[in-house]
């Protein structure tokens, strides 16, 4: 089984003009980046990487060119689907080309999925997907699949498939959600997905992160951990994230941000949304260029 902590990028995905196209000599250089300036590894087709826009063929072909290029960095795929079927598939997928752990996201689309019905999918799931060692780290994003997973599906799940679960990705936003994961379950692990909770959540006892803004700025995030792990006061690289992080939510969507951004950090290429999520027009994207510029001479004056 593989140890899963530190700092992870949720990637994004680089399409061409048409919005369809992956443009898969985009990745290896994201990838040394990421690496470069302080990743621990990578969740490629989370939220952030536009996952549940990607068909199934589509996401094994991003993985494997991921896994091609990975270096040193951890690499967690997102392989949940609304179909079980699929994220069977693309769970047993990953683990054959060597992905460290898989990011489940509940099954989406139906919204009054009661306990019994949650339990069977997600066992139906480990009993066909997963080979003994490989685990699953399970993606509380309620505010997007409107699946919570809940101490009640946790219990259940512990209680027949406990070698299953790696832990939890909470992306609630809620440090006290996180925290009673934490408490609730010191056997998994938890990590946290809000670039503003690293800090308190690694205080209280989660074992990472995994955020969009592990894109553009996993240094600062690995700069707080350090400080989490020495017992030192981690506020004022706390605050640099969190300043990064409201410049990135000032735009929508978040992800079509951090590929502009991408392109002054990383010196990549320009790509851009699969539709329904549009690229943002030239005139924000001049806005979010010099708002990072201002952000980046804040930063040298501190």
């Amino acid at each position: 089984m593989s140890t899963i902590e530190g700092i992870f990028a949720a990637t994004v995905t680089p399409f061409g003009e048409d919005g369809l196209t992956i443009k898969e000599e985009w990745i290896p250089k994201h990838l040394a980046y990421l690496q470069s300036h302080g990743c621990d590894g990578v969740v490629p087709m989370g939220s952030n990487g536009e996952g549940p826009s990607l068909n199934v063929a589509e996401r094994q072909a991003l993985l494997e060119e991921v896994m091609a290029h990975n270096g040193s960095l951890k690499v967690i795929p997102g392989t949940g689907a609304a179909s079980l079927s699929d994220t069977i598939a693309l769970t047993r997928h990953a683990f054959t080309v060597g992905a460290d752990a898989v990011l489940i996201v509940p099954p989406f689309y139906w919204k009054q999925v009661t306990l019994e019905g949650a339990l069977r999918y997600f066992r139906t799931l480990f009993d066909k997907a997963l080979q003994p060692g490989q685990q699953v780290l399970l993606y509380n994003i309620p505010q997007l699949s409107y699946f919570p997973i809940t101490h009640p599906l946790l219990d259940g799940l512990l209680a027949t498939h406990p070698e299953a679960i790696l832990g939890i990705k909470d992306s609630t936003g809620n440090l006290e959600n996180t925290v009673g994961y934490i408490t609730a379950y010191p056997q998994l692990t938890i990590i946290v997905g809000s670039d503003r909770l690293a800090g308190p959540a690694q205080a209280a006892g989660a074992k990472g992160t995994i955020t969009a803004g592990g894109n553009v700025i996993p240094h600062l995030l690995q700069a707080v951990r350090r400080k989490v792990l020495a017992g030192e006061n981690f506020d004022p690289q706390q605050q640099a994230v969190n300043d990064m992080r409201a410049l990135l939510e000032k735009f929508a969507p978040m992800s079509a941000a951090v590929k502009v951004l991408l392109t002054r950090l990383a010196d990549l290429p320009f790509s851009h949304m699969r539709p329904p999520l549009a690229d943002l027009p030239l005139a924000a994207q001049q806005e979010l260029l010099d708002a990072y510029g201002d952000w980046q001479e804040k930063q040298n004056d501190t």
